[in-house]
Order: C-alpha cells, then structure tokens, then sequence
C-alpha cells in the first residue's frame, strides 16, 4: 500500500442492511485528512467541524468522519492530525486488530458467532427483537410515498448478526450492562461501518461517559428527570399537558432516550443527526428532543393526549410528513449569528443539573433484571459431538447453578472415542465432580438429546448418593429441565417415599441412574454395556420420559461426559485425585 493510500479516508460500508453507500460530492470534506483546514487553532477546528457536520456528511466518507469525530472530542489533548488520523485507511489494520482480540475473547468457538444472542442493555428483548423484525422496516419505507412493499424489509440475518456480536463485545469487554440507547445507536452506525469501526467508536464514546451516553441506570434516569426540568423551564404550557398524559416519565421519554429518535424521524434524518451527534454529543440529544417540543407546543390544548404514545404519534405525524424538512428544523435549532432563537442550555448547565438529579434516579429506579438469555456455553475440543449445537450449549449455561455458568464443557468421555463400556465410563470420570452426561437416545426413527447433571464424581457405590443440585434435562428437541425439589406437602412419616426421593445418584457395577421409584424404576438409567437406556417420571424430579413421545425405552447412540473447566483459570472444577472411593 502506498503512502497516499494509507493516508485516504476509508470507504462507508453498509454491515446492517448490506447495501451499496452512494457517493456525493461534498465541497466542505476531502477524501483525506485534515477534517478542516485554515482553522488558527483547536478550538477554532472544532467549532468548524461542527458546523460542516450539521451541514450533513457525504455518505461515503460518514465510517472515517463519524470515528474520527469522537477521537477528537474524547481524546481533546490529542494532536488534531493524530485524532483525523483513526479515520484512515493506515489505521484499519489497528482498528481490526483490536476488533479480533475483542471478538475471540468473547467468541473464542468461532461456530457460536453466528447464533450470538445480542443483549438489550436495558431496552427490553421485547423492544430489541421488534427493533430487528420490525422498526427498522418502518423506518426504511417511512422515508418515501412508496407502498410499505418498497424498500428495506427487516434487518437481514446477517445484519442482525453484526448487530449481535457488537452488543455482546461492548457487554463483556467492555463492561456495559445497561445503556438502552445502544443497540439503536449500533444499529445506525453499521448502515455504514464495519463492525469493527463500530465497535471502536463506541467503546470511545463509552470512554467518556459523560459525553454521549447514560451508561448506568441511575444515569438514564437522571438524564429523564433532567429533560423534564427543562421543558418546564422553556415551555410550562406543554409541561402541563406532557406531564398530564405521562411524556415525561422515564418511560414515556422511551423514544428520546431509549430509541434514540428512531420511531420518530425519517431515516436520512436520523442519520442527520448521528452526524452532529458524534461530534457534539448528548446536548445534541437535548437540543433535538426540545426542539420536537417546538413542533406542537402551539397545538396541544385542543388535543386529547391519553398517554404518552399519543404525544409522540403528534410528533412523528408532522416529522414523518412529507414536507417536513430537517434541514430547515436544523436551521432553526442552529440559527446563524445575528438571528433570534431560543436559548438552549449548554454543556456545563446539563452536566450540573444531571448530577444533581442523580439523587432522584437512585431513590426512583426501578430494580433492573436482565431478560438476555446467557450466552452458550463454551466447549475446548472440537471432538464433542453432542455439545456442539449451540441451542444445547445456550440450554446448558441456563440451568446450571450460578456458580457454575462462567465454564467451558470438556469431553473426558465419549462412546465414539472410548468405547462403549461401563467400566470405560467409570474410570474417564471417577475423579470429576459436577459433570453433564449427554446422550443421544434412539426411538425408532427419532432421537433426542437427553442427560444429567451430577453434582458428585461417579464411582461404583453401594449406597446412593449425590444431593439436589442434580438435574434431568431434554436438550433437543423440545428443551425442559427437571430440577429435584423436595416433598414440602407429603407425610414426613413416610420414610420409604423420602428415601427413594432422595436416591440422586445410582452407581452400580451393571447400571447407572439418577432419580428413583418405588417400583425400582429410575429417572434416567443406562445398562452395563451403554446400549440401552430408560426413562421414567421419577419421584422428585417430576420428570416426563425425557426421550418426549411418551417414550420410556430407547437406544443408546452416541454418549458423551463433559466435567466444567472454569474460563478465568482454564481449571477443572471439582476435579480431586482423592475422590475416588
């Protein structure tokens, strides 16, 4: 690569939609570095840059400019040249670097990339999965005339894929457990970056928190109380009416601070907006949302406004019409030196009412839980047959026990490698506790994948053994688990019942099992050579056959034990050379 070549802007890439970028000339941006040129100083640069991005930016060069932006607003003490120099095409090969290491730690099976389960971060998997079905369909044929058959359908699998593996990066590389506006923001930045870039914008915007984006939930709802605060402020006729259908609310200001604008401007326009954003941050947010404030304050009273949908369906009903122009709503949000506009509050007053409603949020926010299904299950050989699904994985990592969800499955024992054997079985896991016995069961021209969890070692024992951490489990198809629960209603007089209930785990010379009856048959039970296998609704467990069908007998084919190796240390768990009795 030449040296002019390394020093260009790189090129915009559509990762969510996979669509070409257009090219338009723009006389305000060259295709290289400096972003502004003939500025006398920083300060001077910066107010510039400004100014050309609320201008708009040509899509081709919005990947290097959006970065580039940021590095210069979080890294201030940063040499302008230096900052510019991260949208460039020399610096790719860093920025993907960084991306990789990112990636495979999170990702380190390359197969389950491709099922990540994206987190909500606080919006809600409701809200994010209709943020992939839905919204970004409407927010495509909203922006024409055209019949809804016309343009961008749903975020493709492959988009929503970007999508996935850049949430689930920021969550656990970079520590974000909540910041609702993000998968929106992600979701705008891939229409024209990498995921890459992406990732590298936002963990830089994440730098500076104060700067673009609440990252705590005391933050969001700092930044809801402080909006209301304002609008009181600037406008008391619309506060009454706002406040009165619940607009102001934490979760009526959902589609400001939440959806980042998304339900309710055009697309171009947010992009727009993404564009002064990134270079001005979360006052950008503020002065938007004041100014939509603007668009209806004056037709308020003789509407009737029952919740807060229906404030915001005001405003989408003039932003959405077709002779709505954002660029003359951006004109009257920036006036031009010399013209009457209203003031807005800058930086320093936002930051200090925010702080002093931090307060508010930690007495009035609610308690979060996250609705993210935990990500798969590791694995370290690829030589596991049963485990490999990620379904089976992502299935496993639920029902373990706390305590046991940050390990990886490591095949200590397999029918196709070891032998099928009793004794082969015995010997591969005498010396590990907490282990998942998988097994593919065969009933006629069906199979399921089926097992247990053992909480102790498996050795010959002529007692049985094992407590209530153990568990039967359907993996595929139709995943269920059967935890052990004791009897809190039955006859504690019963001792026959009690201690049946309690037989976890069965290891005798010709079988293995886990749960018990009192007819003698078991939850799940394996014969001496692993050929044959039963399944009975046993007493604690309240579990169905697990093979489904109502099936009670099956096959053995394929059957594979796995102990849990911890992800900090890469140590086995529970595994003891003095288990063995």
């Amino acid at each position: 690569m030449s040296k002019s070549e390394s020093a260009a802007f790189v090129k915009s890439v559509d990762s969510l939609f996979g669509q070409d970028i257009t090219s338009d000339n723009c006389p305000w941006f060259s295709d290289r570095p400096p972003l502004v040129l003939g500025a006398k100083n920083d300060k001077r640069a910066l107010k510039s840059l400004k100014q050309k991005c609320r201008l708009g930016l040509p899509p081709q060069l919005r990947c290097a400019i959006w970065i580039s932006s940021v590095e210069r607003i979080v890294n201030p003490h940063l040499p302008i040249a230096e900052t510019d120099s991260y949208g460039t095409v020399g610096m790719k090969k860093n920025v993907e670097a960084k991306w990789d290491y990112a990636l495979n730690a999170v990702f380190p099976n390359p197969s389950d990339r491709e099922d990540a389960i994206p987190p909500d971060l606080g919006l809600q998997q409701e809200v994010l999965n209709q943020l992939i079905q839905h919204d970004y369909k409407e927010w495509n044929t909203s922006t024409s005339n055209q019949s809804t058959d016309v343009g961008v359908d749903a975020i493709p699998k492959k988009g929503a894929n970007s999508l996935a593996l850049v949430l689930c990066t920021v969550q656990q590389v970079l520590g974000i457990e909540y910041c609702p506006p993000l998968p929106d923001v992600a979701s705008i930045l891939l229409t024209h970056m990498p995921e890459s870039y992406v990732f590298a914008t936002i963990r830089e915007m994440i730098n500076d928190t104060s700067h673009f984006l609440p990252v705590s939930q005391k933050d969001y709802y700092s930044w809801c109380k402080t909006y209301a605060f304002f609008v009181k402020r600037m406008f008391p006729k619309a506060y009454k009416v706002m406040d009165k259908c619940g607009a102001l609310d934490p979760q009526g200001l959902e589609p400001i601070f939440k959806r980042f604008f998304t339900t309710i401007l055009k697309r171009e326009d947010v992009l727009r907006f993404m564009d002064i954003f990134l270079v001005e941050g979360c006052k950008a947010i503020f002065r938007m949302a004041f100014s939509l404030v603007q668009l209806v304050r004056h037709d308020l009273k003789p509407l009737i406004l029952t919740d807060s949908e229906s404030f915001w369906n005001e405003i989408r009903y003039r932003t959405l019409d077709p002779t709505f122009s954002f660029k003359n709503h951006l004109d009257a949000m920036y006036p031009k030196f010399g013209k009457v506009a209203r003031r807005y509050p800058k930086r320093r007053v936002l930051r200090r009412v925010m702080k002093f409603n931090e307060k508010w949020a930690l007495e009035n926010m609610p308690i979060y839980i996250d609705e993210t299904p935990p990500k798969p299950i590791g694995f370290t050989s690829d030589k596991c047959t049963l485990a490999k699904p990620v379904s089976v994985r992502s299935n496993l990592a639920k029902w373990l026990p706390p305590s046991l969800k940050a390990t990886k499955l490591d095949l200590i024992y397999s029918t196709e490698i070891h032998g099928r054997s009793l004794a082969s079985f015995y010997e591969k896991c005498q010396r590990s506790k907490n282990t998942i016995v998988l097994i593919e069961a065969l009933t006629g021209s069906t199979s399921a994948t089926i097992g247990m969890f053992a909480s102790h070692a498996w050795n010959i024992n002529s007692s049985s053994y094992g407590d209530g951490e153990c568990f039967l489990f359907r993996a595929n198809p139709d995943p269920k688990c059967f935890n052990w629960a004791p009897d809190f209603n039955g006859n504690m007089d019963d001792m026959e019942n009690q201690v049946v209930r309690e037989q976890f785990m069965v290891a005798r010379r010709n079988f293995i099992a886990m749960g018990a009856n009192k007819d003698g048959t078991n939850g799940l039970r394996l014969d001496q050579d692993l050929v044959e296998g039963e399944s009975h609704p046993a007493l604690g467990f309240e579990n169905e056959p697990l093979p489904g069908g109502n099936h009670k007998v099956f096959d053995v084919g394929v059957l594979e034990v796995y102990r849990l190796i911890r992800e900090v240390d890469g140590k086995a768990i529970g595994d003891d050379d003095n288990l063995v009795w």
